[in-house]
């Protein structure tokens, strides 16, 4: 959350000349309604089902820059689905700037909570693990432009994929 995985998972579609795909995105178009409203009528059980679904919908499609939502890690079927995907890449940054990115829009329904730091806090210590067990490799991009997080994350996915075919 608050890591730029759409804006600079648009910026490598833009580089790579695929496809940007947002798992969220898909979502919202799928069910008709914003992710904040499927959290309130649906609950959080009801959101992790349907994007376990879109993503199994990518396995097998070429071509694709995708970007998932912090969550998606959390099931062992999601991450061994992310696997068939492709190159799994865990785009991180310092807590305090991930926390005060995520707050921007205010349209984050995990952090609409009484104490929104705590609840980040408590979200990202528990998902550290996930994501780096999903990951193929990580970029901390606290430092980073958009950009240039995008050209990085290029350069390693391709040293990457070296590895696999070589």
């Amino acid at each position: 959350m608050g890591c730029g995985k759409s804006s600079v998972g648009r910026r490598l579609a833009s580089l790579t000349g695929h496809r940007f795909v947002d798992t969220d995105e898909v979502i919202v178009q799928t069910e008709g309604r914003s992710i904040s409203d499927i959290f309130a009528t649906e609950g959080e059980a009801y959101f992790r089902e349907v994007e376990r679904r879109v993503a199994e919908d990518f396995v097998g499609v070429c071509g694709i820059v995708l970007s998932s939502g912090g969550g998606l890690v959390l099931r062992e079927d999601n991450r061994e689905t992310l696997k068939k995907i492709g190159i799994v890449a865990w785009l991180d940054a310092d807590p305090e700037v991930l926390f005060e990115r995520a707050t921007r829009s205010g349209k984050r329904p995990l952090l609409q909570t009484e104490n929104p730091r705590e609840t980040f806090d408590t979200l990202l210590a528990s998902r550290r693990q996930f994501y780096e067990s999903a990951a193929d490799f990580r970029l901390d991009s606290t430092e980073l432009g958009h950009d240039e997080a995008a050209q990085r994350l290029l350069d390693e996915a391709l040293r990457h994929r070296h590895r696999f075919d070589g």
